[in-house]
């Protein structure tokens, strides 16, 4: 699960980058949306650091071969530019057919930006796909988002577990991202974190 704790560093990220961009008086609402991504976040992966346990990995006993899980939560994507990298959040879904062993999905309504900036909307969505259900399960992703003067392209695989018993989440990670910057490659990460809708 170690792979999966930058998410709790990410979480904590924006709430630093400050910025209106919501106008108006008021709380922003898409700082709102951090509060429940980070409730889940505590729910699914915990925070060692603050003594809270996590879900445990899915025993491969408990992990289906049939029916399909429909999954929400979020993701989180870190793109390094220097001393002020940009951070974002955005909802995310996935519905997994264990039948066909094989899931997609997308990030959208995406939000953030960098700690010198005001937060921003992205238009556009990551759509997210894999055809091997399990657990180490690759999840390709790939599309490109744009707001607040940034176009960013993403593409790669994620590999996420299936987590509690019975599976009820899924996690995973791609910590090395290659992120296309406004035609620049850089350093990148994006971490997925799902519960199953019923929960």
């Amino acid at each position: 699960m170690k792979h999966y704790a930058c998410a709790i560093c990410l979480l904590s990220g924006l709430a630093a980058c400050g910025g209106g961009g919501g106008g108006g008086s008021g709380i922003d609402p898409r700082l709102a949306r951090l509060d429940i991504y980070e409730a889940q976040n505590l729910r699914v992966l915990g925070d060692p650091a603050a003594g809270v346990v996590g879900m445990g990995e899915t025993a491969d006993e408990n992990i289906p071969t049939t029916g399909t899980m429909s999954l929400t939560g979020f993701a989180t994507m870190r793109v390094e530019t220097g001393s002020q990298p940009i951070i974002l959040f955005g909802d995310a879904d996935l519905q997994i057919d264990f039948d066909t062993s094989a899931a997609q999905g997308a990030v959208s309504s995406v939000f953030g930006g960098s700690s010198d900036a005001d937060i921003a909307d992205y238009t556009g969505t990551i759509d997210l796909q894999s055809n091997a259900v399990g657990q180490d399960m690759p999840l390709g992703y790939a599309g490109a988002l744009s707001g607040g003067g940034q176009t960013l392209g993403f593409a790669g695989v994620i590999t996420g577990v299936l987590l509690g018993n019975p599976a009820s989440a899924f996690a995973g990670s791609d910590l090395e991202a290659q992120v296309d910057q406004n035609g620049t490659t850089r350093d990148g990460t994006i971490v997925i974190v799902l519960e199953e809708n019923s929960r």
